[in-house]
This record gives structure tokens, C-alpha cells and sequence, in this order.
């Protein structure tokens, strides 16, 4: 796995877009005490708290990969910003919904230990 960290992170959201593979992206590229925050959501303060967040998108969404659109990234020592769209798509892929967001990775020996995603929270508020 690599040390560089725009590497790691494209190589993060190119298994999460592959189908079927959302918790293997975080299982592979996070590190156990990475933290995810995300704006208006709760946050997850490791991969455990990661992996059980994302098994509630998985269930309560039916989704089944994301779908990174990443016109924009930057890197700044360990730090690695991103301008994406994130399509959160069902397994016959349908979009449940498109994000545009920024997003703040750090990597830390190979592994991401921080991922900070800012975007409109409304689509996951209740109407």
C-alpha cells in the first residue's frame, strides 16, 4: 500500500466506488483510530464507529457504492483536500442521491486517521 497520500486517498475512493465494496474501502485504508466526520452527522470517532456508520447507510439506503466524482485535489504535507461528488448509489445503480462536497483526508503512514467531509446535510434529514 502506498505512503503517498494522494495515492492513499485515490486509491480509498476507488474501492468505494467499486460495487459491493464500501466496507472494504474503510477496512483497507483507514487506520483503526482514523475519525470521520461529517457535516450536520454524527461523527465517528474510529473504524469500528466508521464501519457500523456506513452498515447504516448501507441498510438504511440500500446503498452499495459511491460513485467519486473528484474534479479537484490538493495536497498539503499528510493533508489531502478534495472537491468530489459523491454519488451514493444502490446496487442496480440507481443514485440514491449526488453530494457535491469538500473533503479534508490525512494520512498517516499509508492509512487515513482523519477524513472530514463538509456538504448540505439535507438529503439525510427527515421531510
Amino acid at each position: 500500500m502506498s505512503q503517498n497520500p494522494e495515492a492513499v486517498v485515490r486509491g480509498f475512493f476507488a474501492e468505494m466506488s467499486t460495487k459491493g465494496c464500501l466496507l472494504s474501502s474503510v477496512r483497507n485504508w483507514c487506520a483503526d483510530e482514523c475519525r470521520w466526520e461529517n457535516t450536520g452527522l454524527p461523527t465517528a470517532e474510529s473504524k469500528a464507529a466508521m464501519l457500523a456508520m456506513m452498515q447504516g447507510f448501507i441498510d438504511g439506503y440500500q446503498l452499495d457504492h459511491i460513485a467519486v466524482d473528484m474534479p479537484s485535489i490538493a495536497v498539503s504535507g499528510n493533508k489531502v483536500l478534495t472537491e468530489r461528488v459523491d454519488h451514493l448509489n444502490k446496487a442496480d445503480g440507481s443514485t440514491v442521491v449526488s453530494l457535491p462536497l469538500a473533503g479534508v483526508l490525512e494520512v498517516r503512514d499509508g492509512k487515513i486517521v482523519r477524513w472530514a467531509d463538509y456538504f448540505d446535510p439535507r438529503p439525510f434529514l427527515p421531510t
